[in-house]
């Protein structure tokens, strides 16, 4: 009998073996599915939580390139003022030396000239009043004779 007694407790040996190895085959496929469920959910949490930081920093990086252009616009604004000041008052300054050139060599002024035009208007009027006057005045002396 001590040959059978050691048989059946072979194969509960075994079949205990068995038992643990299925259920911890069981275990480790179990965790491996918990993995898998966290990884989807974690990662699904992780997805949405990046999107969200996505948004933000699209916002942020938004709104910095349009203080950036903003600013680079203001400054255009201002180099361009200053160089329209710059070209006037270099105008201002080239015209003052070319009138102090003519000036020196005795030529006269654009408003010498004009003022000159206007007297000689003047003066073009009033000889053209006065010889028709005198032309009048020789048409009644002619008739007289």
């Amino acid at each position: 009998m001590t040959a059978q007694s050691k048989k059946p407790e072979n194969t509960s040996r075994t079949d205990d073996l068995q038992d643990e190895l299925s259920k911890r085959g069981r275990d480790v496929w179990l965790a491996g599915l918990g993995a898998l469920a966290t990884v989807e959910q974690e990662g699904s949490k992780l997805y949405n939580r990046l999107v969200e930081r996505g948004k933000d920093f699209e916002e942020e990086r938004r709104e910095e390139l349009e203080e950036t252009a903003e600013e680079v616009r203001e400054k255009s604004d201002e180099a361009l003022a200053q160089l329209e000041e710059a070209g006037e008052e270099t105008q201002s300054r080239l015209l003052d030396t070319v009138n102090a050139a003519l000036e020196r060599f005795g030529v006269p002024t654009r408003s010498e000239v004009d003022r000159l035009s206007e007297k000689v208007e003047t003066l073009s009027k009033q000889v053209d009043e006065l010889s028709t006057a005198l032309s009048k005045q020789e048409g009644q002396g002619n008739e007289k004779k």
